[in-house]
């Protein structure tokens, strides 16, 4: 991606708007200074992502404000996990979220890579739970929720979760096709049809996608 000077600055304003750091203008300017080293890079060059991080965890160092210093930790593991290297990612995710406990990104990545890696379902389940104790309407969550109770068996808890991410966003399909799935597991051929014709309302594609488990079910 090629960014003209113009382009850059604009850029660069837009994720900074609503930037923290309002009492410290040198944390501010250097914040924005590694942001622009980012889009310099196309926000995929390595040693821009190493380049930036390096002066995120400057401001951490040097801020005083707590949740100032998550922020720019947190930006720092954005870029080591963008460079690739998960385990020092999750390092900045956890410091940020000792700092900041509300900080609801760096709760939700270190819930995926728990997640992701198979490892601990207990650790990532806990880091969505918090994600949603601050923000109730992370559909998005409640789906990654879903998924993990299904992985574990417990297709009760599955749905329900289903279910709220679905009552946050009427229009979530994914959240609608699991359900659906969960609920031929249970054999409940009620549930089936209710959240396929959900799905179908919103995506035609779903009826694809969901036609074997329906068919299977209703045998």
């Amino acid at each position: 991606m090629i960014f003209t000077r113009k382009d850059r600055r604009n850029t660069i304003d837009k994720l900074t708007d609503d930037v923290r750091f309002n009492t410290d203008s040198k944390a501010k300017s250097r914040f924005k200074k590694g942001i622009g080293v980012l889009i310099s890079g196309g926000f995929r060059s390595k040693a821009a992502f190493k380049k930036a991080a390096l002066i995120f965890m400057s401001i951490a160092k040097r801020t005083k404000d707590p949740i100032d210093k998550a922020y720019a930790l947190g930006w720092a593991g954005r870029c080591y996990e963008d460079y690739g290297d998960i385990s020092i990612a999750a390092i900045f995710y956890s410091a940020a979220v000792e700092l900041a406990p509300s900080d609801v990104y760096a709760l939700e990545r270190l819930g995926d890579f728990y997640y992701e890696a198979k490892d601990d379902s207990a650790e990532a389940a806990k880091r969505y739970k918090q994600v949603l104790e601050y923000d109730p309407l992370s559909y998005r969550t409640y789906y990654k929720l879903g998924k993990l109770y299904s992985i574990n068996g417990d297709s009760d808890k599955s749905i329900a979760n289903h279910e709220s991410a679905i009552k946050v966003n009427n229009g979530y399909v994914a959240s609608m096709a699991e359900a659906a799935i969960e609920s031929a597991k249970k054999g409940d051929k009620m549930n089936v049809l209710k959240f396929f014709r959900l799905a179908m309302a919103n995506d035609l594609y779903e009826f694809e996608k969901l036609g074997d488990t329906i068919e299977s079910c209703l045998i």
